[in-house]
């Protein structure tokens, strides 16, 4: 900055002086400027530090798993991570980060529950008698109507009540209060002469947690009478994940239940048996998004809270989700776990024989392209079933095989004397037959594309050398639904010549088929639509199945083969009805004469739930069991 003029002797000097003052300001401003940006830099080097670690989105999922390439599970760990992982939005390190507790989560912890007390030492006198149409002689299925010669047991259930109260406070005020009871399954006990001997109710706060869970329950009697074993789903809200609970209870005396033990195991309850004293429990454990690999209990199957080891688990090749099929053994009088086996991916249906364990799953394989302008073909559906081999206290994969097509439930299978035979429905669809040596996992025989075009298998059901096949096109026709439905019967003798015959086609079809009185075929199904019960009777000659009479009544009921009451020995059918058109609605009992259904009588006010009524006969009397909204056990006794 220049002042006077720079002839001026006394201006010159004052310009240095204030140039020198200049440059010495200058100078120190940019040492500011420095230290300021020297300051702001490591500001910002520590923001973008804890962005990076807080904020910034990280792979998650289980892409860098490379910490843990020494774990036996690695090999299942890269699986999982390809199928879980979705492309972050904002996920970042900010929630992992507990600062001092200030931000720290919910525990991820699975639940561990042990015995809950002794079992009492069994002291009973009664003996067991079997209610369920089980799909194999000796091995047990869960239902919810078991009995022994003396005492009948029911499992009830109560769905969670909301109530509003109104209370009035210490100045007579009135206030309002919101109260829920919640869901509960009840234990009832009735004598076979009818009187009730006792009721225990299990809470689902404490078993499985939401409305709707304790609809699927189940339960067993144990072969000596003392022990009742529940099965029921429920969530756990701190794992975040399906469990299946099993509930022991001590009813060797029948007027004082107590419950002796409660145990769980990872997933979704799918199914189970019991064989002598051994409890097979199947249940799906699905892997959620982005599981923590430091905590195996999100992303490995658990028995009462202990992970399965990697030498447990099969791994098939090109899984096509996250999921676990978990198998595990139990002694049903002390809950403890004999052996546990899972595989990695889904199963839909489970069928149990008398020495082996098939889990199913549905594989849709696509054609890849080859080049060309021709269209590709569509996907077609493969069935997958792994056997494994059950005893007293262990569980051991065998192999697996896969059949065209996919099955309508577990009676679409069954072994007989080494063979596994299944009947699908291909993508045409087709219909099939298929025979398995299980001693080398290889096909043997098979029938294939037996029905008219068009048609699906609608029920199966195998009886020795014999197998029985209903299937059936559905079609719309201005509005109206119509089903063709023939019954095939298979000669399965002799596998190198499979035989057939069948009904021809008829209205409607069966959802079930089971072998009936004097040696026919029964089946309980649709009749001209979704909303016509149809129940058949066939027999069979050397040339034909034929159908020998009907009944159709229209009506709404239940598509579960438990709930159908099919005594064969008397030729008794029961099932809940919902009638229209003035017919009566409730509990309908038909009798099977040998030439005709004949109706016996339609008991009202069994309960409001098709799937839970049950009935059983004894001593010429049939016992109808069902409950009302608020779990109270209905029993009707009809003299027959």
């Amino acid at each position: 900055m220049t002042i006077y003029d720079e002839h001026d002797h006394y201006g010159r000097r004052l310009n240095k002086i204030l140039e020198k003052t200049e440059t010495q300001r200058a100078a120190q401003k940019k040492r500011r400027k420095i230290a300021l940006a020297s300051v702001l830099t490591s500001a910002a080097a520590l923001i973008l530090a804890l962005n990076l670690t807080l904020f910034v989105p990280y792979t998650v999922g289980g892409y860098d798993i490379s910490a843990y390439a020494g774990s036996e599970y690695y090999a299942l760990m890269n699986e999982i991570a390809s199928l879980t992982y979705t492309r972050p939005y904002q996920t970042n390190n900010f929630e992992r980060w507990e600062l001092d507790g200030l931000f720290s989560g919910g525990s991820n912890m699975s639940p561990s529950d042990g015995d809950s007390g002794e079992a009492a030492p069994p002291t009973s006198d009664q003996r067991y008698e079997e209610v369920t149409n089980n799909q194999v002689q000796g091995v047990v299925e869960g239902d919810l109507l078991k009995r022994s010669d003396k005492y009948l047991y029911y499992l009830s259930y109560a769905p969670a009540t909301h109530y509003i109260e109104d209370v009035l406070d210490e100045n007579g005020n009135k206030l309002v209060f919101d109260r829920i009871d919640p869901a509960k399954l009840i234990l009832n006990i009735y004598a076979v002469n009818g009187e009730k001997v006792s009721t225990y109710a299990i809470s689902g706060e404490e078993t499985f947690t939401y409305n709707g869970y304790g609809e699927r329950r189940e339960m067993y009697l144990t072969e000596d009478c003392t022990k009742i074993l529940i099965l029921v789903p429920y969530y756990d809200t701190d794992a975040r994940a399906l469990f299946t609970r099993i509930l022991g209870i001590d009813v060797s005396d029948p007027t004082s239940p107590r419950e002796f033990a409660r145990t769980s195991v990872s997933g979704d309850y799918v199914s189970s048996r019991l064989v002598g004293n051994t409890l097979l429990l199947v249940s799906n454990f699905k892997v959620g998004r982005t599981p923590n690999f430091a905590m195996q209990e999100q992303y490995l199957p658990s028995v009462n809270g202990e992970v399965l080891p990697m030498e447990s688990i099969v791994l098939p090749e090109n899984p096509t989700s996250a999921r676990y099929t978990v198998l595990t053994s139990f002694a049903a009088d002390t809950l403890s776990a004999n052996d546990g086996e899972a595989y990695f991916d889904f199963s839909d249906e489970v069928y149990v024989s008398a020495e082996n364990i098939y889990t199913t799953r549905e594989e849709i394989v696509s054609a890849e392209y080859t080049g060309g302008c021709d269209p590709l073909p569509p996907p077609m559906t493969f069935t997958d079933i792994a056997c494994t081999s059950y005893d007293g206290t262990s569980l051991t994969y065998r192999g697996e095989v896969s059949a065209y097509g996919s099955i309508v439930d577990q009676y679409s299978l069954d072994e007989y004397k080494g063979v596994l035979r299944v009947v699908t429905t291909g993508n045409e669809p087709t219909c099939n037959l298929y025979c398995f040596d299980i001693s080398t996992f290889k096909q043997i025989a098979a029938a294939e594309n037996f029905a008219p075009k068009g048609e699906s298998v609608k029920s199966v059901r195998f009886d020795g050398d014999t197998a029985y096949v209903c299937t059936a096109e559905v079609t719309y026709n201005n509005y109206v639904v119509e089903f063709d439905d023939p019954v095939f019967e298979f000669d399965l003798s002799d596998y190198s010549h499979i035989t057939s015959k069948d009904t021809g086609t008829i209205p409607g079809y069966s959802l079930s088929l089971i072998k009936f009185f004097d040696d026919t075929l029964l089946g309980i199904g649709y009749g001209d639509g979704f909303d016509e019960l149809k129940i058949e009777v066939y027999a069979s000659d050397a040339e034909n199945v034929t159908p020998l009479c009907e009944f159709k009544l229209p009506a709404r009921f239940s598509t579960e083969f438990k709930a159908y009451f099919i005594d064969a020995e008397h030729g008794l059918i029961g099932l809940q009805v919902d009638a229209a058109y003035g017919h009566a609605s409730g509990y309908l009992l038909l009798r099977f004469d040998g030439y005709d259904l004949v109706e016996l009588t339609t008991v009202e006010n069994v309960g409001a739930d098709f799937d839970d009524a049950r009935a059983c006969y004894i001593d010429g009397t049939v016992y109808i069991f069902g409950h009302a909204n608020t779990g109270e056990c209905i029993l009707k006794m009809v003299e027959v």
